[in-house]
């Protein structure tokens, strides 16, 4: 299972995912699903589900499923990915993540951290190879997509789509006039055997 400690302060080098058998893209060691941003859709949608899951205090969350919790994501080939270019922002964060705190996380269990490699923190700076838009800001654009999607946080808009790992996901019944819920239905199309099957 991964283990993300913030970077504050500290000093990361990374050596290159050659080492790795694409461990971050196993579902059975928990890359399942993945929370989006409202910028984040508009590449999601075309090769994953957008899906929505009921946080603790009921609030409605929009997340990417990346695989089915048993095995890798279906876009890995040969312990590569063939949608590189496309692939989520999560993906192309790893081993960075952001979040709700303004802090920059990174994953100590990835194997190619503290490898002999370039430096991918210095000091608890993300540096310039590894640096990515969606780390900056990140609790603002958590609150905006959390503010869009409350207007439209009604339990009788939803239904059921698919369970993993005891994790119900959330579709939305009609489209609205809203460009993101549209694109929330339209790729739902990529559920299908890989994610349904026991």
């Amino acid at each position: 299972m991964k283990n993300f400690e913030a970077i504050t302060n500290q000093t990361y080098t990374f050596g290159n995912c050659n080492i790795c058998d694409a461990r971050c893209c196993d579902g059975s060691r928990g890359s399942t699903f993945s929370q989006l941003i409202l910028s984040d859709f508009e590449v999601v949608f075309k090769n994953f589900p957008i899906v929505f899951l009921l946080g603790e205090l009921g609030y409605l969350k929009p997340v990417v499923l990346l695989s089915n919790g048993k095995g890798f994501c279906r876009y890995i080939k040969d312990m590569k990915c063939v949608i590189y270019d496309e692939r989520p922002s999560v993906c192309k964060l790893y081993p960075l993540s952001p979040h709700l705190d303004n802090k920059t996380y990174i994953d100590t269990t990835c194997p190619a951290v503290n490898e002999l490699g370039n430096p991918i923190t210095k000091e608890g700076v993300v540096q310039k190879d590894f640096f990515h838009k969606s780390l900056i800001g990140y609790q603002d654009k958590y609150i905006d997509t959390h503010n869009h999607f409350e207007q439209f946080n009604n339990k009788n808009y939803l239904e059921e789509v698919i369970t993993i790992n005891e994790n119900i996901f959330y579709k939305f019944k009609e489209h609205f006039n809203d460009d993101f819920i549209k694109m929330h239905l339209n790729s739902l199309h990529h559920i299908d055997d890989y994610f349904t099957t026991t």
